[in-house]
């Protein structure tokens, strides 16, 4: 698959085109960014075509589809730009700046037959891969919490747009919060139903929240509690994902984050019968470690392979409109 992408900086530069060069299976044939040294820039470093206007290059680059890494405000109108040319896309989460422009970006793809995808790349590492297969195998019984902690420093930065309400939408929640609302789906295979949320700018002096602590309810009933912070120093953002069942754990320490390492702990412990003296003496947990694959390349494939079947799969994609729509709830209800 040939791709063209669109908004060359940040992290398509870091993670998303750097993979791309490593496959066989996909190939990078333009670049755009609306900053013209930066798109000579990336241009020149990957050897391919750059352009500093979008029309022009989904007109003359010869493109399969589209990885789209601008800024959320950018989302839709780059989305259907694309589209309007032929193009799949693959953009970068959230998917919009709301649910209602996400919906409309995905019925309007849907209609047109043409594949759209969103960046949520946890899913495909390898020990969430695990955990999903044990939760959904009964391997730690029934599911009745789920924990996840998700966390960086970022301070600050002069033009940022995700510290700017009307370019990002939102801080901590649209960043980091997305991910662990779809990776908490996806680990437990049904949807979250009721959402509440507290927030706040507590660390910095921009405009949007720079920590969160979400609480949710699934349609089984699994209770669930995430904290996303912007202000915990990088060297103490240890992330964990805990999934406790009436037979056991799987926590995954580590494996948040935009590379495929950590380890998952896995304990099957179910009990009978009820212990005054709470002994809480357990077998060793089994352990697994992270593959070290790239969680980048590996959405690449898995997009490319939808994108060339003949019938289009659109689940992930209506899944990233359904938390964006949990996302609004939570800042409408401020």
């Amino acid at each position: 698959m040939k791709w063209g992408v669109i908004g060359a900086g940040g992290i398509a530069d870091r993670r998303a085109i750097p993979a791309l060069m490593k496959d066989s299976e996909n190939k990078l044939v333009a670049i755009y960014d609306r900053t013209f040294s930066v798109a000579e820039k990336l241009g020149k470093k990957y050897s391919v075509p750059f352009f500093s206007n979008a029309e022009t290059m989904l007109k003359s680059a010869d493109c399969d589809a589209v990885y789209i890494a601008t800024p959320v405000f950018c989302h839709k109108t780059d989305s259907l730009l694309a589209l309007s040319y032929g193009k799949h896309v693959l953009l970068e989460k959230p998917v919009a700046l709301n649910a209602k422009d996400g919906a409309e970006i995905v019925d309007a793809f849907v209609k047109a037959g043409k594949f759209v995808s969103v960046g949520y790349m946890l899913r495909f590492h390898n020990l969430h891969v695990k955990a999903r297969e044990i939760i959904s195998s009964g391997g730690i019984g029934k599911v009745n919490g789920i924990r996840i902690r998700f966390s960086c420093w970022y301070p600050r930065i002069e033009n940022a747009w995700r510290q700017n309400k009307e370019q990002g939408g939102g801080g901590v929640i649209m960043d980091l919060g997305v991910h662990c609302l779809d990776l908490a789906e996806q680990l437990l295979g049904e949807e979250i139903t009721l959402v509440e949320s507290f927030y706040a700018t507590q660390t910095f002096d921009y405009e949007v929240e720079d920590g969160a602590v979400i609480i949710f309810k699934t349609q089984s009933g699994v209770l669930g509690h995430i904290d996303v912070n912007f202000n915990v120093p990088d060297n103490a953002s240890e992330s964990k994902l805990e999934i406790y069942g009436d037979g056991g754990y799987v926590i995954c320490n580590g494996t948040l984050g935009q590379e495929e390492t950590g380890e998952l702990l896995f304990l099957r412990a179910p009990q009978d019968g009820y212990s005054a003296i709470q002994n809480r003496t357990t077998d060793a947990p089994q352990k697994f470690s992270a593959d070290g694959g790239n969680l980048y390349l590996k959405q690449f494939r898995d997009f490319a392979a939808n994108a060339s079947a003949e019938k289009h799969d659109y689940f992930f994609a209506d899944r990233t409109v359904r938390i964006q729509r949990l996302v609004d709830k939570i800042y409408a209800e401020k």
